[in-house]
């Protein structure tokens, strides 16, 4: 490796061109290096010899040296050792080249007293610096994905979270940005941005931190130690919007639902009336698209579907892998409900062309994706007042139940929704709600 010598900014000045002797400051001395032949035993011995004068006590020095480079390397070490002792700008031996040195310099100088050049350099390592084994974006999401799948992640939550990092891997490519570590909070804010609703116009709040949510699973998953190809999470420097208040859920009305029930035993034949019933009565969950199916999706894919419909025991199972939690959960079948499955013995829960018929059934009744589900948790809620029963049929938390739900609709509302039954079906009021327990008293 190449050593070389550099004076910077010159230690000391240069004397006339002609004469070209340095001009020392004080204290440097000189070192005068000359050959002496010496005799021993009638044998003559040539040697190189140093003299100087040390700058401290002014006592003449001497070192002799059997060759000519032993000489001259310590002539040269003690020249720069006690000019660097004198001198602010010092002569050193190094191997970094002079713009390194100057780079250097300007390092001290804009750290000051505040820290040392090592520790920036292990800072900047730690933090900034690329990793040694750059990953590309779109290895990371593939690598990502699979992961989750192998956690037992539902399929709908990694076909959301790929769609959100595809589509931030296509804005990346466009912005010249191919490998994770070079994602910044700038580029991760650009995209949030330019998230549209399906209108055209500017995407909710709730839709700016479920996607900031996404990519920031996914960036802190890129994060781990076990991989590091991203020192830090550009996304946690993104803020959470603040919601406006609690959204009010989407509530069939007594008189919608049940013209809604009434046009859906004639809509194409009668086809739909037992997948309306199941969603409204029951609560399970519609699928939003082919890519992202629902509870009843699944539920209809079973082998035997009708078996987990059970009249006899009063009960719907939702299995594990059909459930959205991952957890089987049962649903009661109440007296409406009941009255409907009966009446949609022998119908498939999705029949033929479904997709193009329900389309169809919810334009006609201006019936929003979740607006059943939410109908049956608001319904049971009043009606039962059990925020707990609610939360294991509907498959929710309590805490869900108790901040959307709860209070929503009157008890006499819920009553009325409790009796919807098919044409030539009536169901007594005493069949709906529980009778009243008495008050009891203490008698002393």
């Amino acid at each position: 490796m190449l050593v070389e010598t550099v004076n910077i900014r010159y230690s000391y000045a240069m004397a006339s061109p002609r004469k070209r002797s340095p001009i020392r400051p004080k204290g440097i001395p000189i070192f005068k290096m000359r050959e002496v032949t010496s005799t021993k035993d009638g044998k003559e011995y040539r040697s190189w010899q140093i003299d100087w004068r040390d700058p401290e006590t002014d006592k003449r020095k001497r070192k002799q040296f059997q060759t000519r480079p032993e000489a001259t390397r310590f002539r040269g070490e003690q020249e720069i050792r006690t000019g660097n002792v004198a001198a602010t700008v010092r002569t050193v031996a190094t191997r970094l080249t002079p713009g390194q040195l100057i780079e250097a310099e300007a390092a001290y100088e804009a750290l000051g007293d505040r820290g040392t050049l090592a520790g920036a350099v292990a800072l900047f390592l730690d933090r900034a610096a690329p990793p040694e084994a750059p990953k590309a974006i779109t290895d990371a999401i593939r690598a990502f994905l699979k992961d989750k799948e192998s956690e037992g992640l539902r399929p709908q939550s990694i076909c959301q979270l790929e769609s959100t990092c595809r589509r931030f891997s296509s804005f990346a490519t466009g912005q010249s940005i191919v490998y994770v570590h070079d994602i910044s909070t700038a580029i991760l804010e650009a995209f949030l941005r330019r998230i549209r609703a399906k209108n055209g116009g500017e995407a909710s709040r709730k839709t700016w931190n479920n996607t900031r949510g996404e990519l920031s699973s996914w960036l802190g998953w890129c994060c781990d130690n076990s991989r590091r190809w991203i020192k830090e999470n550009p996304a946690a420097a993104i803020s959470i919007r603040k919601l406006d208040g609690t959204a009010e859920p989407e509530i069939l009305t007594v008189a919608r639902a049940a013209r809604m029930m009434r046009d859906a035993e004639t809509f194409a034949d009668g086809k739909l009336a037992r997948f309306v019933a199941m969603a409204m009565f029951a609560g399970i969950r519609p699928g939003s698209s082919k890519r992202t199916p629902g509870e009843m999706d699944r539920l209809a894919a079973q082998q035997k579907p009708d078996e987990l419909i059970n009249l006899k025991t009063g009960f719907i199972t939702i299995p594990a892998d059909c459930s959205k939690t991952r957890k089987r959960r049962q649903i009661k079948i109440r007296p409406a409900l009941h009255a409907w499955l009966e009446a949609t013995d022998g119908h498939d829960i999705k029949p033929v062309n479904f997709d193009r018929l329900y389309k169809k059934f919810r334009k006609r009744h201006n019936l929003a994706h979740d607006e059943l589900r939410h109908t049956f948790i608001s319904m049971h809620v009043a009606a039962w007042r059990s925020i707990g029963d609610a939360a294991l049929e509907a498959g929710n938390t309590e805490r869900v139940i108790n901040e959307h739900y709860l209070n929503t609709v009157l008890q006499s509302t819920a009553e009325a929704f409790w009796r919807i039954a098919p044409r030539g079906k009536r169901i007594p009021k005493a069949n709906v709600m529980p009778p009243k327990v008495p008050h009891l008293r203490i008698v002393a």
